[in-house]
């Protein structure tokens, strides 16, 4: 069962009102030669008319209103108008190809059935750009610089044509698909999942654009330059005869001139057949020819939306295998910060301890004074010099050994006895400044020591950097969450839309070719007809000529 393509709502305009009334066949009545005005140049314009509506338009025109089509419907089979001609063909003639009346007149009804194609359109058929073309006094200029065309992103991959609302089924631009975030993918990548029955419909189209490009068309334009030459050879042969009849008399000369005469039918009705050939069998051909790349352009950008939500998949994955590392990363930075807050309190603990057993604090952890404390960290000072130093050592035990009674014989230093004794009173045992300094001196605080250092080399603040880090991949993510949620749901309605209008197409394929085949035939049934007439004519004069004179 094929799916039906729903039409756009109308716009209710006058021509849209002819379009949809029994009038609406769209007519190219003649062409004009003028003179652009600004470039000087002259050019053909073609008149237009639909009902009692008139308006002039050139090919290029026509031209650039296809590529608008293009634009404003990528999911649409645009039909197409006749290929311009090269540099060769204009080389070729004495005057300039597009002052050729074959070829104007072949223009015209290669236009005209692009209007009316256009105009049966579902779709392009109320589109308003379409109705503009046709109207009498529009500048064209004015069109192509308005809206909906001046709106229009560069990348159409940029357009999110699913409407969740269904109002309206006009295109709209969203911000999030014109985000740098977003990829933009190429025509050379290769789906992951591609659609099985798209990709048939692509094979499909290439083989039959390339058997009508190479094979059918060739063949036939190759025919109908043969029945040119076949009937400007009749017309010679033709004037042969007439002249050879001149030369007789009686019924000789009579079969003879008869003779003449249906050569130069043959003549006549050749060329005619060639006409019928070429506007109803051979440019059909050619246009059928030119509808295959214009499928292929559809399926590519289908092809390419399809891409796009496969890179924002990857984008998407990548973000979040890379906001997971950071996360990681920032959740062993933060048990490594409690962990040298742990190590700070306890080295903290022993300093305290060692400040107590120094004196410099009392048992309530109140500092003593500055000359007492000034006092003991000289005698503490100097027994940690006597205790570091063995020379100092031993030279102490030296002077000892020598005067053993000096210190207690000396009345004076009696009274001094006390602070005599003091630096050994306040000296710190040797645990005690291991227990210091291994609070300070571990193998984690090392290694936190040196990876600052490193990090500050690299970056001020890494930890700020790397929530920062953190922070914006998540932004990035939603934004490419939202985007895949579009792009998914515009892929469903591109492909949906795709196949619906290759159904329509197929359909319309079949009935024309149905009539291009019947026309095929009946151009030479009349031919053959016209032909079997005027020979039937000239066998009747034969008969006539006597069997002895």
């Amino acid at each position: 069962m094929t799916s039906t393509i729903s039409p756009q709502p109308p716009c209710n305009c006058p021509i849209d009102r002819l379009l949809s009334g029994n009038d609406s066949f769209i007519f190219i009545t003649g062409s004009q030669k003028q003179s652009d005005a600004s470039a000087g140049k002259p050019y053909v314009a073609y008149n237009i008319r639909i009902g009692s509506v008139e308006t002039r338009h050139r090919y290029s025109e026509f031209e650039s209103l296809c590529k608008s089509f293009v634009k404003l419907h990528p999911t649409v089979i645009v039909p197409p108008i006749p290929e311009k001609h090269s540099i060769v063909d204009y080389a070729a003639l004495q005057t300039r190809v597009k002052d050729d009346l074959a070829m104007v007149e072949k223009r015209k009804r290669m236009l005209q059935t692009f209007l009316n194609r256009v105009a049966k359109h579902p779709v392009l058929g109320h589109d308003h750009v379409f109705h503009r073309f046709l109207e009498t006094g529009t500048a064209w200029s004015d069109v192509l610089h308005s809206p909906p065309l001046s709106i229009l992103p560069k990348n159409p991959l940029q357009t999110v044509y699913s409407n969740p609302t269904g109002s309206t089924q006009d295109t709209t631009n969203n911000s999030i698909l014109t985000s740098h975030l977003i990829p933009s993918p190429s025509s050379a990548y290769l789906l992951k999942q591609p659609d099985q029955k798209f990709e048939e419909s692509e094979l499909f189209t290439y083989r039959v654009a390339n058997y009508m490009n190479n094979n059918l068309e060739k063949s036939q334009r190759k025919v109908i330059r043969r029945l040119g030459e076949l009937a400007n050879d009749y017309a010679e042969l033709g004037a042969v005869y007439n002249g050879f009849s001149l030369n007789e008399e009686g019924q000789v000369a009579n079969a003879i001139e008869k003779i003449g005469q249906a050569v130069d039918a043959s003549y006549s009705n050749t060329g005619e057949m060639v006409s019928m050939l070429e506007g109803d069998f051979a440019e059909p051909i050619q246009e059928y020819a030119q509808f295959a790349q214009t499928i292929k352009q559809v399926l590519k950008f289908r092809h390419l939306k399809h891409a796009q939500v496969e890179m924002i998949e990857d984008s998407l994955q990548s973000k979040k295998d890379s906001l997971a590392t950071l996360s990681e990363m920032e959740g062993e930075s933060q048990r490594l910060e409690e962990a040298m807050a742990r190590e700070h309190t306890i080295g903290k603990n022993a300093v305290d301890i060692d400040e107590l057993n120094n004196g410099t604090v009392d048992a309530d952890g109140n500092a003593i004074s500055s000359s007492h404390n000034h006092h003991q960290e000289s005698d503490s000072f100097t027994s940690s010099f006597m205790n570091d130093n063995p020379y100092a050592s031993d030279h102490q035990q030296h002077q000892s050994s020598i005067s053993p009674t000096a210190t207690s014989s000396s009345p004076t230093t009696g009274s001094t006895t006390p602070t005599a004794q003091t630096p050994h009173a306040s000296y710190s045992s040797p645990s005690t400044r291991r227990r210091s300094r291994s609070a300070w001196s571990g193998p984690m605080q090392m290694v936190n020591a040196v990876g600052h250092t490193l990090q500050g080399l690299i970056d001020v603040d890494p930890v700020a950097t790397r929530r920062n880090q953190i922070g914006k991949t998540k932004d990035a993510i939603a934004v490419l969450e939202d985007a895949l949620a579009i792009t998914r749901q515009d892929l469903a309605e591109i492909s949906r839309d795709v196949q619906t209008d290759l159904d329509r197409f197929q359909q319309e394929k079949i009935r024309d070719l149905k009539e291009m085949l019947i026309a095929y035939a009946k151009a030479h049934i009349q031919y053959c007809q016209q032909n079997l007439g005027a020979w039937e004519e000239v066998k009747s004069e034969i008969n006539q000529i006597p069997d002895q004179v």
